[in-house]
């Protein structure tokens, strides 16, 4: 079975996916499926807010992970029922690696001789991580985020007025065109408008004279150049085209 790093994963791309196809059945499949298990929510909202954590002194970062280490040690144990579950209705969803939660994951396993050494490099990582501010660059409205976090915001929200006001009709039509292309166009797709979007992007960038939005305009330039071809990043780099 996938770590629970990887099932989650699985479960916001298709919850990302099911919200732009006004899916709602399957949302709701999913949210009743998730608060039925206390301890996978708790598993969830915290890998969530984990990605925006920030702790100044590495020395405090590296507590505060033995205490939620203490905590987390023996969740993955309540909450195979749910992974299975997860795992068995979205196996042929394909998701890239999320570097942070494989690390969350390889931290909190249970103590062997076979793991110390993965264990030392991911709490590396995540004091590195945790000891990092985080900004949300914004250029021209559009906002970036690592995570768009629309479970999270599912879960601790109230949904109808969620999905009634965060995309509009376009955009919802917008994203389920795109939810809905090959995997062979969207890689055409995909690194032709990142190159008119970066290249554009350049050209603002060398005439812009305000420190401050240089700045950010220099955060999202380098965010837009590592994305990888996935159909979320094909409709953000869309979004920051229609903001440029």
């Amino acid at each position: 079975m996938n770590k629970f790093g990887t099932i989650k994963s699985k479960v916001l791309q298709s919850l990302t996916e099911s919200y732009a196809k006004q899916d709602k059945e399957q949302i709701k499949e999913i949210i009743t499926t998730i608060k039925k298990d206390k301890n996978f929510k708790e598993m969830y909202l915290f890998y969530e807010e984990f990605e925006n954590k920030y702790i100044e002194s590495p020395e405090d970062a590296a507590l505060y992970l033995e205490e939620i280490r203490s905590i987390l040690y023996d969740k993955p144990s309540h909450i195979k029922k749910t992974c299975k579950i997860f795992e068995n209705e979205f196996k042929n969803i394909q998701v890239e690696e999320n570097e942070l939660y494989s690390n969350l994951d390889a931290f909190i396993d249970p103590r062997k001789l076979q793991n110390i050494d993965k264990r030392i490099i991911a709490k590396k990582k995540l004091i590195e991580h945790l000891t990092t501010k985080k900004e949300t660059p914004i250029v021209e409205g559009i906002t970036f985020t690592d995570n768009e976090n629309l479970l999270h915001n599912v879960l601790v929200n109230n949904f109808n007025v969620l999905y009634g006001n965060t995309l509009d009709e376009n955009e919802k039509k917008e994203l389920s065109k795109i939810l809905s292309i090959s995997d062979e166009d969207l890689k055409t797709n995909f690194e032709s408008l990142q190159e008119e979007v970066t290249t554009k992007m350049n050209e603002i960038l060398s005439e812009e004279k305000n420190t401050d939005l240089k700045l950010k305009l220099g955060t999202a330039l380098s965010e837009a150049t590592c994305m990888k071809p996935s159909k979320y990043n094909y409709y953000k780099l869309q979004q920051l085209k229609s903001g440029l």
